[in-house]
């Protein structure tokens, strides 16, 4: 598995004219997270399983170097083989298993080296919500002040409707009030 070196051969996500947020967006699609998590699951209980493995090999072979060191030198001569088969076993155990280790990392860090930085996204949608919550707020206090206005011209055309009223009933009452004085 080939992976990138430098940062010089990565593609910079900015340098199109694509929106950071398309961009993010297209390659987690792409990505498929959860078919990724699915393989990472299977890989992690792989390496669990391998080291658990690995453990119990570990005492076997130190089981049977303790009984090749307590064997006679004759006994030594027949356990040898077998112990040195258990070490090259071991030997090659541990080397399948840091191959499994090393290929699973590399598959997830050759398919991460190529995401696109979240931060640029994650500040433009962060600054467009806030843009979009003070535009909000703007909308809601200019209609609260249409509706003060609308109330107030309402107040002010009744009470000009109410004058004229006014105005008759006190000429009214001042002209009884002058008639009853003569």
């Amino acid at each position: 598995m080939e992976v990138p070196q430098g940062g010089a051969e990565r593609e910079n996500p900015n340098s199109s004219s694509a929106s950071p947020v398309s961009v993010v967006a297209n390659f987690w699609k792409e990505f498929d997270l959860e078919k990724e998590r699915s393989l990472l699951d299977e890989q992690g209980l792989r390496i669990a399983e391998n080291q658990e493995n690995s453990q119990k090999n570990r005492r076997k072979l130190a089981e049977s170097t303790r009984d090749f060191k307590k064997a006679s030198p004759e006994e030594k001569l027949g356990l040898f083989n077998s112990l040195l088969k258990g070490y090259q076993e071991e030997v090659d155990n541990l080397t399948k298993r840091a191959k499994f280790g090393e290929n699973a990392f590399l598959n997830i860090y050759q398919k991460l080296y190529e995401a696109p930085d979240p931060y640029p996204a994650l500040a433009s949608i962060a600054k467009y919500a806030f843009c979009e919550a003070n535009h909000q707020e703007d909308l809601s206090s200019k209609q609260k002040r249409k509706d003060k206005n609308l109330d107030i011209e309402m107040k002010r055309r009744d009470h000009n409707n109410l004058n004229p009223a006014i105005k008759e009933r006190n000429r009214k009452t001042e002209k009884k009030e002058v008639d009853e004085e003569d």
